[in-house]
């Protein structure tokens, strides 16, 4: 049993640092195919387990605290991850900051109303283990908000959802304190490089130059998305494009030079190239 759940750990961690390298700052898609890959885990271990009809004591209890819980925790946690991520505006990073503190609040207090279970989550307790995990003799009901959800007692115990959901809450908070921690850095380095330069041009300028640069695939091996790089754009440059997609909606409806921006930078650099030739010549 505890080599089942090592194994299945190291596959999911594998997985997911895989993911992590292939898609980088592409979060959706590292939550999405994330939370597929763990949901095939957990339907593996739960064919695998639940349908033996004389699991030892231990071994049950194994099972539901440690595989079942942590499957179940980490599909939570992914779930949580997206829905903080899809509702992220795109907005320079000291808003972002306060969005993700709010973020950290709100899960912090989650925490706090399940003191309880969180505590002897934290602590590895096995006292009530029992009670915790082993499967009741009759089908037990949960109330989920104004309905009451029938659970079959073959499959569960009665608080494997609280502590996958008490898992997945610690696991989230941990989330969010690094993404805090990693925007206080950026501003730090971004402040340096607004002091002096500013954006002078107009904002449809900035935004067709974006485009122009997310289409190139100069950042990150062309792996950088194109949210990345505007919000990177707005950090350094202290503002806000605001809904650049129609914009460049706008640039694509231009009937006569559509790269007009592009073109007035190329012929800049041309005229000065042949500006200091000329200089160069006797």
């Amino acid at each position: 049993m505890n080599q089942t759940f090592h194994k299945i750990n190291e596959d999911i961690t594998s997985y997911v640092k895989n993911l992590e390298e292939q898609y980088q700052h592409d979060s959706s898609q590292i939550t999405e195919m994330s939370i597929q890959f763990i949901s095939g885990r957990l339907e593996f271990v739960k064919e695998k387990f639940e349908s033996i009809p004389d699991l030892s004591v231990d071994d049950e209890i194994f099972y539901f605290k440690n595989i079942k819980c942590h499957l179940l925790a980490l599909l939570q946690y992914y779930y949580m991850v997206q829905k903080i991520e899809i509702k992220k505006p795109a907005i320079p990073l000291r808003k972002t900051k306060k969005y993700y503190l709010k973020a950290l609040y709100k899960t912090k207090s989650k925490i706090s109303d399940n003191h309880f279970f969180y505590n002897y989550y934290k602590t590895n307790s096995s006292k009530l283990d029992q009670q915790f995990f082993m499967r009741l003799q009759n089908d037990f009901f949960l109330p989920n908000d104004n309905i009451i959800i029938d659970i079959d007692k073959r499959y569960t115990t009665p608080s494997v959802y609280i502590f996958a959901n008490v898992e997945a809450l610690e696991m989230t908070r941990h989330y969010l304190k690094k993404k805090i921690k990693s925007l206080a850095s950026k501003q730090i380095v971004t402040k340096s490089k607004t002091s002096k330069l500013k954006w002078t041009a107009s904002k449809s300028d900035l935004i067709e130059s974006i485009y122009a640069l997310h289409s190139s695939g100069v950042f990150n091996n062309g792996k950088a998305d194109l949210k990345e790089i505007a919000e990177y754009f707005q950090e350094v440059f202290d503002l806000e494009l605001g809904q650049y997609n129609r914009v460049f909606f706008d640039i694509r409806a231009r009937k006569n030079n559509k790269t007009k921006f592009l073109d007035a930078l190329k012929d800049s650099l041309v005229k000065r190239i042949n500006d200091a030739d000329n200089e160069a010549l006797p």
